[in-house]
């Protein structure tokens, strides 16, 4: 009983040992790989965005040649009729592509996309010869400032405009704000000046207007030279690489600007072809398209290339936590398999003899009333037996006690063999004596059992001169039937079959006796 408790103790304390520690080393770790996971988040979301927001630039400049397309087709027929009607539906249709849908839905812009759709079929409806009455260039304009403010709106619901880095922070804004709004600026040249050479005049007021657009883009193009030298200095590596403002869109910018100087004059105005400027301007506009998904493609591969950094540093950390666990759970569970063997070696060593590996007289004693217990329970018989080693004295005399200890160890073998069912056990309880008790169900099979243990040792045939007649080494035993009563005090069980071992001794000992 005081085994079973110890084992329990020692398992409550392997436990709180190895769970504890667990424990608190995963709610410590946790918060590392929770973090790393939450940045890993952070630029899944970034990458999304960007998606969106290059998505966006796409519409953004096909909106822009709808507007200068009818503001040709407001004063002249012909192929431009044909290109704004395949562009509007081109433009239509991007808000129903599923890519569209996805990020709508990720970052809850079905209102602001809605929206523009409709302001968008509103205006592609109106019937052009009626046109002429509406200022349709301000609303289109003001539907593609929309989508600029879609594009910020996104970088906002990504995360974009919190990204940590310095570089690519200046790069989202490059690419979600100056490159769309300079193409703008340049897209409002290219509508309002073909809108004015179509008619073939521009009054003060509109060529101020127009000059104001030049001058915006002016401010666009340096604000993005400034961001580039920032991106330099800390990220040397993208200088090579990136090259927003590429030398050719400057001579374009200022063919744009010569030739909106002749808008002032009428005579000049009306020998300029609208369609000749209006390409002007698109191969302006479009020369910002490469450097413009260039730069889309390198702040992808940042961000990418740190999400990849997030994944790897989270991996360590969870993986090292595993692996610490694993080690803990290793090492603990060895110490406490020790634990338990050494506890059990010593358990043993307890309630065991040194010399036979038999049990004790301390254990005889707390193994007996259990015993006798479980014989009243079951209602079985129970048998106590003693067991001497004739004249062993003498054999010690005359042999050595080390010849004593194995004759001893001999007999040990001799009883666990024979005793081998369940409920059997046997005992030294002192120098040459030894005590058995049994569970069979009769006197007869008790006492076969003792004879055979007995004829046993006797056909050892370990000499022994001091036996005489025998020769041989031999052993005397009482044997007595426990009484069935739990109040059953075992000393008065052992005189009994101390008595009866006695007989057997009187009677020419190598015999049995049954009290």
């Amino acid at each position: 009983m005081g085994h079973e408790k110890e084992n329990k103790s020692n398992l409550r304390r392997y436990l709180l040992a190895t769970i504890i520690p667990i424990i608190l080393l995963s709610v410590t770790l946790s918060f590392s790989v929770f973090d790393q996971i939450k940045q890993y988040e952070f630029t899944q979301k970034e990458l999304i965005g960007i998606e969106a927001i290059e998505y966006l630039y796409g519409g953004l400049t096909e909106l822009q040649k709808i507007r200068g397309y009818t503001q040709i087709a407001l004063w002249k027929d012909g192929e431009s009729r044909e290109n704004l009607k395949r562009l509007e539906n081109q433009f239509l249709d991007r808000f129903h592509q599923q890519t569209w849908m996805q990020k709508v839905k990720e970052f809850h812009l079905a209102t602001e996309s809605d929206f523009l759709y409709d302001q968008a079929q509103t205006l592609f409806q109106v019937d052009l010869p009626y046109a002429q009455r509406l200022d349709l260039f301000t609303k289109y304009s003001n539907l593609i400032t929309g989508i600029l403010q879609l594009m910020q709106l996104t970088a906002d619901r990504s995360n974009l405009i919190l990204d940590p880095e310095l570089d690519t922070y200046y790069l989202i804004d490059i690419l979600d704000k100056q490159i769309p709004y300079l193409a703008e600026s340049i897209g409002r040249v290219r509508g309002t000046g073909s809108g004015f050479i179509s008619k073939g005049v521009a009054s003060r007021e509109e060529y101020e207007l127009l000059q104001s657009y030049l001058s915006a883009i002016q401010t666009r193009v340096e604000n993005i030279r400034n961001a580039q030298a920032i991106i330099a200095k800390v990220a040397s590596d993208m200088t090579d690489e990136l090259r927003l403002i590429p030398d050719e869109l400057d001579a374009d910018i200022l063919r744009l600007f010569e030739e909106c100087s002749l808008i002032k004059d009428k005579d000049s105005c009306q020998n300029m072809h609208p369609v000749m400027f209006f390409q002007l301007a698109t191969h302006t506009i479009e020369l910002l398209t490469t450097p413009y998904f260039a730069g889309i493609a390198m702040l992808t591969s940042r961000v990418q290339a740190r999400q990849d950094k997030y994944l790897m540093q989270g991996g360590i950390v969870f993986g090292g936590t595993t692996v610490a666990i694993l080690l803990m759970l290793y090492f603990n569970r060895a110490f406490y398999l020790y634990d338990q063997k050494h506890y059990a070696t010593v358990a043993k060593l307890s309630v065991t003899d040194q010399l036979t590996g038999l049990y004790n007289r301390r254990h005889f004693y707390t193994v007996f009333p259990r015993e006798l217990r479980n014989t009243l329970r079951y209602r079985r018989c129970l048998y106590l037996g003693m067991l001497d080693v004739d004249y062993f004295k003498r054999y010690n005399d005359t042999y050595g006690h080390p010849q004593g200890d194995l004759v001893l160890q001999q007999i040990a073998e001799v009883m666990n063999n024979v005793l081998q069912r369940e409920g059997d056990y046997c005992f030294r309880i002192g120098g040459e004596e030894f005590c058995f008790i049994s569970n069979e169900s009769e006197l007869k099979k008790a006492e076969r059992l003792v004879n055979r243990m007995r004829a046993t040792i006797e056909d050892l045939a370990i000499s022994h001169k001091g036996n005489q007649p025998f020769g041989v080494v031999t052993v005397s035993i009482g044997l007595i039937k426990v009484p069935a009563d739990p109040d059953c005090v075992l000393e008065t069980v052992m005189s009994g079959a101390d008595r009866a071992l006695y007989k057997a001794k009187e009677n020419g000992r190598n015999r049995y006796v049954v009290a």
